[in-house]
């Protein structure tokens, strides 16, 4: 690593299916539960049965008025609780000044719900049924914005929207307004909620989701040989950011180090991936040469792995090339999770901060057998422990859009 570029995560939050605590989180993630559920709704036809994947245990009654539950989408919520959980995990209560203090927030559709809720309302009710605030709401900026105002942050509030890879992309784009001096604590990660009728039927007209309603454990099973699809969910998770010389100086405890980021496009299809996994390798190429890590340092990989047929083999083709076929082990998230979308990269994030600093590789949730196709050492059944090493994030987007992240010990 090259000195003076890396950066701390000195707090962390989640809301996600699985934990809504990091601590929550990780033991789901670790013990391979799954949290897929059948959705149901009369307006769907017989054939066309799909899964979710919820956060069950979120109380949004501690961090919002009446008011707000009213008046803010499902998303915001979980966004704004992962925020403030995040800002309270830091020690200590020495922050900078409000005008070195900056977001970035990454989302893929944002508030979906509150768009199809108030359609409804305004297809019914006329104008007098719509929400006087509905702009605000849905505005892809909302989060940033009311992030902004809650923590009294002045500097640089960004949205990041790079589909599937928004999450990590927004945690690199925090990272580059710490080097480059544009601030000197940032609040960054990401948010979705798709669980609405008219989101999953325009996925269900993809055919990218898992139908395996029989068994909703086996739903969401990345690089497995019979994996059909990805699980929907909902989620956020932001971390806190500090140059790791600054936090080391403040005696803060630092959870991880962000050491290298990049993004690139693939430039092949609006949704399909490239399956030569050229746009993928060159994205984690960047990465690894961004954080000063060769290819065969890297201790572990937490794949973005959604469980659709093309898009985990051309990963698993990438990382293959990349580590030139060296047995590094491989865990995939959204088994635990479900795909959230915008929230996914920032999740991945957390969990791949605990798997550097605690030396713990997660196993994959109902992976019974591993594709022969994908080369790849995928961790199945049990965590494994390895020693504290460089992390790989990966988080590959429709249209292309690739982002990575290197994690490191504190």
């Amino acid at each position: 690593m090259r000195a003076g570029r890396d950066v701390a995560v000195v707090g962390a939050g989640v809301k996600a299916p699985g934990g809504t605590t990091v601590d929550a989180l990780w033991e789901s993630v670790c013990a391979a539960r799954s949290t897929a559920e059948p959705y149901r709704d009369e307006r769907l036809p017989a054939d066309a049965a799909l899964l979710v994947s919820r956060v069950t245990d979120f109380d949004p009654a501690p961090y919002f008025s009446a008011v707000e539950r009213r008046r803010l989408d499902r998303a915001l919520q979980l966004a704004l609780a992962a925020a403030r959980d995040a800002v309270d995990d830091v020690e200590g209560s020495r922050w900078p000044p409000p005008e070195r203090r900056a977001v970035v927030c990454g989302l893929g559709y944002g508030a979906a719900a509150t768009w199809e809720e108030q359609h409804t309302r305004l297809l019914g009710g006329g104008l007098r049924a719509l929400a006087p605030l509905t702009v605000a709401v849905v505005m892809p900026s909302a989060a940033a914005s009311l992030l902004s105002l809650r923590h009294e942050i002045r500097g640089p509030s960004l949205t990041v929207s790079a589909a599937c890879a928004s999450g990590t992309a927004a945690v690199g784009q925090a990272v580059e307004l710490l080097r480059n001096g544009a601030a000197d604590v940032v609040l960054a990660g990401g948010l979705d909620s798709m669980i609405s009728y008219g989101v999953l039927c325009a996925f269900l007209k993809l055919d990218v989701m898992s139908r395996r309603t029989d068994r909703p454990d086996l739903a969401s099973r990345p690089f497995d040989a019979e994996r059909d699809g990805f699980v929907m969910g909902e989620g956020a998770a932001f971390v806190v950011l500090q140059r790791t010389t600054d936090a080391r100086a403040q005696g803060r405890r630092i959870l991880a180090r962000v050491t290298g980021h990049a993004q690139t496009s693939d430039a092949h299809h609006l949704v399909a991936p490239d399956p030569t996994g050229q746009g993928a390798v060159r994205c984690m190429q960047a990465t690894l040469a961004d954080a000063g890590v060769p290819p065969d340092d890297v201790g572990s990989v937490n794949a973005h792995a959604t469980g659709t047929v093309m898009g985990d083999l051309a990963e698993g083709r990438a990382l293959d090339r990349l580590l030139r076929g060296r047995g590094v082990p491989v865990t995939a998230v959204k088994a635990t999770t479900g795909h959230l979308v915008g929230a996914s990269g920032a999740v991945e994030t957390v969990v791949a901060a605990c798997s550097a600093a605690r030396g713990v590789v997660p196993p994959v949730a109902g992976l019974c057998r591993p594709d022969p196709a994908i080369p790849l050492d995928v961790v199945a059944g049990r965590a494994r422990r390895i020693s504290p090493s460089p992390v790989l994030s990966t988080s590959f987007g429709f249209g292309g859009a690739n982002a990575c992240l290197v994690l490191e010990p504190g």
